[in-house]
């Protein structure tokens, strides 16, 4: 005689729920990732801004003093070609 086998694995409705558990946590995570999106780009902003307030920042100084602005920038670009030609 032939012993049936008693399937011991879980349900369908125990794979549906574990279906149902994963969307979620899928869109949680999705959801996540959409909000750190915004606040890296939202910090990328920032950063821009600050920068170009630096520029002008610069800008003004190089506009308030060109002859000891060009004597520097010479002198590191000299210092620069100096370390590169070794």
């Amino acid at each position: 005689m032939a012993d049936k086998k008693t399937d011991n694995g879980p349900s369908i409705e125990d794979l549906q729920a574990q279906i149902e558990a994963l969307k979620s946590a899928l869109e949680e995570a999705h959801a996540a990732a959409a909000e750190a999106g915004i606040d890296l780009a939202l910090e990328a902003d920032a950063v821009r801004e600050r920068m170009q307030e630096g520029l002008e920042d610069i800008r003004s100084q190089i506009d308030a003093h060109p002859l000891p602005s060009a004597l520097l920038a010479f002198g590191i670009g000299f210092l620069i070609g100096r370390l590169l030609a070794r």
